[in-house]
């Protein structure tokens, strides 16, 4: 007999990677990246600092300013957020 056993946890190690520079010039976009741990996995919301309304969601966010951003990824165990990445 085998048993399968599924561990349920929230959100950790969340983490914004920087696909390219994060010095953008106008009109241009970087795309930033978020990674976390979870089970189930997690839903990706994104946030600029000083808005208290999400940005984007989804795994990706391509930033079209420049500005401090971060992700939260939340499931229904709980959520985390990431450091602030600046894009300049």
């Amino acid at each position: 007999m085998s048993l399968l056993l599924a561990i349920l946890d929230p959100p950790r190690n969340v983490s914004v990677f920087i696909n390219g520079s994060a010095k953008i010039e106008e009109g241009d976009s970087v795309t930033l990246i978020c990674s976390s741990d979870s089970n189930p996995p997690a839903e990706i919301s994104w946030f600029k600092e000083d808005e208290s309304s999400a940005v984007g969601s989804g795994q990706s966010f391509s930033a079209l300013q420049s500005g401090r951003f971060y992700c939260e990824a939340h499931n229904q165990h709980g959520s985390q957020r990431s450091d602030a990445v600046t894009v300049t």
